[in-house]
Parts: structure tokens; C-alpha cells; sequence
């Protein structure tokens, strides 16, 4: 169909030279596509990554029916959108991110954990969107979401059981305790269980859609997680 539109608009334009329709025939389908770069924000991130990791590829929960907070744009504030291009394949960047969100359409198992909030599949040495430190990404985000000893959230707000939400002194501290402590053996999904660092990234997606999911799963984030993040890792 591309190419019947093509030589059609050819033939409008006086283009009957058989050379030119034989260069249009041969032309790579995704010609077009590469030819329009997608843009570096947070609407084109999350419209990618929505649309082509679904199912066991999903990197981020549906919004609620009773929402109409995007989740993936409330973690997508935590990458780094100033720096890179979307044409990056390393660095945790947003850009890098929104790349392998568009490749995923074709190779979502490989791609999708690249493109998600890890920036790479969980592991000990990841190389992709995480920059090589999958820690940097969880504790970018735990830190947005939960704020920290150094600069809680403002108002200093407290969870039902009056515990104050932040987790870490700061980034830094953060990023040592999970550079240390946290088990990288674990595949990051949405569905994530267990004492890992997949599901301390998890359950920071969660808190970041809201100060109500904040007061609940930022808890389940710290050194000493809670709740479902507690016990024996899985899947």
C-alpha cells in the first residue's frame, strides 16, 4: 500500500522516470519512519513504552479507573530529559530510554527493560539506560517519590502509622546501601515480590503517582522493606 501511494504521488508529479519508481520500490519501508525523530519529552516516552510493552514486557502499572494520573509520566520525571538525544543507546537518560521504547516495537523482551524505570534488565552488570548502575535509576526515583532525611517532601508528610515516608539520607546514601545490600538477580516487573532490588523499583514507580500511594509503598522501598517487598525474591 506504502508503495502504490508512493508511485501515486509520483505520477502526480511528473515522476515517470523508471529509474525513480525503481529507486521508490526499493526504498527500506521504515525509510520514513527515520526520517522523523521522535521527540525528547515525557508525552513521546511514555506513548512508546505504553504502546509496545504490554503483558509480560509491562514496565509500568495501567492507570486506575479512578485515576487519571499516567504513572509512567510521574516516573518519567525522574530521568534525566536535559542531557542525550533520543538516538542514545546507553546512558540513563531519557533519551536513551525513548530509543529502545520505539525499537521495543519489534523486540520487546529485549528492549522493553532497557526503555523501563531500571533502564536495563536487572543484573549485575547491566550496560544499557542505567548508565551501568540500575541503583542510580531506583534511587533517582525513591528519592523523588519519598523525598529523603536530608530534604523530605514538603510539609514533612507521615504514612497511617505516623512514620516519616523517606527511606535514605540522601542520594547518595542510597545509592551506596543499594550497591551493598540489594539483591540484582531478580528481573524487574511490575509484579515484583520479595527483598530485591526489582521490587524496591516497583513499589517506587507506586509511590511516585501520588502522595496517597506514597504514604503506603514507600515503605516497602527502604533498606529494610516491608509488605511484599519482604522475604524471598521472586519471580
Amino acid at each position: 500500500m506504502r508503495t502504490f501511494l508512493l508511485l501515486m504521488a509520483l505520477a502526480g508529479c511528473g515522476g515517470s522516470n523508471p529509474a525513480s519508481i525503481d529507486a521508490a520500490i526499493d526504498a527500506p519501508v521504515d525509510a520514513a519512519i527515520d526520517m522523523a525523530p521522535l521527540a525528547l519529552d515525557c508525552a513521546t516516552y511514555c506513548t512508546e513504552i505504553e504502546q509496545h510493552c504490554a503483558g509480560v514486557d509491562l514496565q509500568y502499572p495501567a492507570t486506575e479507573a479512578s485515576s487519571t494520573v499516567d504513572p509512567c509520566l510521574r516516573a518519567c520525571a525522574a530521568f534525566d530529559a536535559m542531557t542525550g538525544k533520543t538516538t542514545d543507546t546507553t546512558g540513563n537518560t531519557l533519551g536513551c530510554r525513548i530509543n529502545h521504547a520505539a525499537a521495543a516495537a519489534t523486540m520487546p523482551a529485549l528492549e522493553c527493560p532497557r526503555a523501563g524505570p531500571a533502564g536495563d534488565a536487572i543484573s549485575p552488570t547491566p550496560g544499557f539506560c542505567s548508565g551501568g548502575d540500575a541503583c542510580k535509576s531506583f534511587c533517582t526515583l525513591e528519592i523523588m517519590a519519598c523525598g529523603s532525611v536530608d530534604m523530605p517532601l514538603p510539609g514533612n508528610p507521615r504514612d497511617a502509622s505516623n512514620n516519616t515516608l523517606y527511606q535514605y539520607q540522601n542520594l547518595t546514601g542510597c545509592m551506596a546501601q543499594c550497591q551493598t545490600d540489594f539483591d540484582k538477580h531478580h528481573s524487574y516487573s511490575t509484579t515484583a515480590l520479595g527483598d530485591s532490588l526489582a521490587c524496591r523499583l516497583s513499589a517506587a514507580v507506586t509511590a511516585a503517582i501520588s502522595l496517597d500511594k506514597a504514604k503506603v509503598f514507600c515503605a516497602y522501598t527502604g533498606d529494610t522493606p516491608i509488605e511484599h517487598c519482604a522475604g524471598t525474591a521472586s519471580p
